[in-house]
């Protein structure tokens, strides 16, 4: 009986498992990779959403703000010009302003010197004057270079109000402020596609 003799090579195994080794260094690699792009996803869709909270932020503010000066003005409508009989107050166009581009609010508004709001001997005039600069002053305030455009409506009773400030974090491709025309051409933004705008019709 001839016995045959079975010779192991070691080299063999250790190349087995030379390769197992390469090969879960692989799979390590692949998961850091998916890993890598999955935080990288989860990072850009948590910055969008602060994103749009904080736009969604400025447009409430914005609409607490139109609220505030609608008010206003129906408190100071005055009456319409009939005859020989002069406008007053909104009709006057006392709230109008759509002669100040964007960068010409860069300054706070000054307050007049009659303070309406301590005295009952003013005109309805001199009322839109301190409404005007107080508003105006609030809206700077309460949104980043806050800025204003009121334009009435020809043969109506209404106005139409842009409120725009600056917000460089949305100014991105994805927005393109530009393309939705939001703001009225008088700021004279020009390429600026860092500032928004809300528009609101007030009818009295």
């Amino acid at each position: 009986m001839h016995m045959r003799r079975v010779m192991s090579y070691p080299g063999r195994g250790l190349q087995r498992r030379r390769h197992a080794r390469g090969g879960m260094l692989i799979e390590v690699l692949v998961s850091i990779v998916i890993s890598a792009i999955a935080l990288l996803a989860l990072a850009g869709v948590n910055a969008s959403a602060v994103r749009y909270t904080k736009m969604s932020q400025y447009r409430a503010t914005a609409t607490l703000l139109v609220s505030d000066l609608a008010e206003r003005m129906r408190a100071n409508k005055g009456v319409p010009a009939d005859g020989a009989v002069v406008a007053t107050g909104f009709f006057a166009g006392a709230y109008d302003y759509s002669t100040t581009d964007f960068a010409g609010q860069a300054t706070d508004a000054t307050m007049p010197t009659q303070l309406c709001d301590t005295t009952a001997s003013c005109t309805p005039q001199q009322i839109a004057e301190l409404d005007m600069a107080q508003w105006r002053l609030l809206v700077r305030t309460q949104l980043p270079e806050g800025s204003i455009w009121i334009a009435r409506q020809a043969g109506q009773t209404a106005a139409d109000v842009w409120v725009a400030w600056r917000d460089p974090a949305v100014a991105t491709s994805d927005e393109a402020p530009a393309l939705a025309t939001e703001c009225p051409d008088g700021l004279n933004l020009g390429s600026d596609l860092s500032v928004r705008c809300s528009f609101f019709r007030i009818n009295l």
